[in-house]
């Protein structure tokens, strides 16, 4: 097997690591989701350094990127292990992908409260828009509980912009609609060779 070798792709004036990560970054605009690129690094429990891809201000969370052919491997339990560090340790929190927009692979680490109290969550999310507002949101899909989800216990004023179907109040399609298709689309088919930069147009 031929070993995996990443390609640095510029997109925006940033030099990603990626193409994968080039293409995140292009749903996050054509979701009018602001992003930051490597904005810091982090000390992990274990006192390892840790350099996630994005962060995400509007949803307080890490994100990080990952090919999908690395599931059910070491390397996927190792990603996972580090992006869930801070949940672990009521520091930060942390979203994983594997996979472009279009695979829709998405876990999260943070904390959470409920009528039964709180403490560190994760689970399956998507994201897109929140039906009321029409603005950027994560849906918490397979999860039913009614829940409010933030970074840390030390600010959980902070909230993460997060659901659940909360016993059917919400659903999938309510949140992942043409839009969201639109700009998953629009990440996967991205075009970076030449100098060429994918057009981010307005919402139709």
């Amino acid at each position: 097997m031929s070993e995996y070798k990443a390609i640095q792709t510029e997109y925006r004036g940033y030099l990603f690591r990626s193409r994968l990560e080039a293409r995140w970054a292009v749903f996050f605009d054509a979701c009018r989701i602001p992003w930051e690129y490597e904005p810091e690094g982090l000390v992990l429990s274990d006192g390892t350094n840790y350099l996630p891809d994005f962060y995400l201000p509007d949803f307080h969370c890490f994100f990080e990127v990952k090919r999908k052919s690395i599931k059910g491997t070491d390397e996927e339990k190792e990603a996972i292990k580090k992006i869930s560090d801070g949940s672990y340790t009521d520091s930060w929190a942390g979203v994983i992908c594997f996979g472009d927009p279009m695979d829709d692979d998405l876990y999260i680490f943070c904390q959470e409260t409920d009528d039964g109290g709180g403490g560190s969550y994760e689970g399956l999310v998507t994201i897109g828009l929140h039906p009321d507002t029409k603005e950027p949101y994560l849906l918490a899909y397979n999860d039913r509980r009614d829940r409010s989800f933030f970074p840390n216990f030390s600010e959980a004023e902070e909230y993460i912009p997060m659901v659940t179907c909360e016993y059917g109040k919400y659903h999938y399609r309510d949140f992942v609609g043409r839009r969201i298709y639109q700009a998953r689309k629009l990440a996967r088919q991205a075009r970076f060779e030449y100098g060429e930069t994918p057009k981010i147009g307005r919402w139709k």
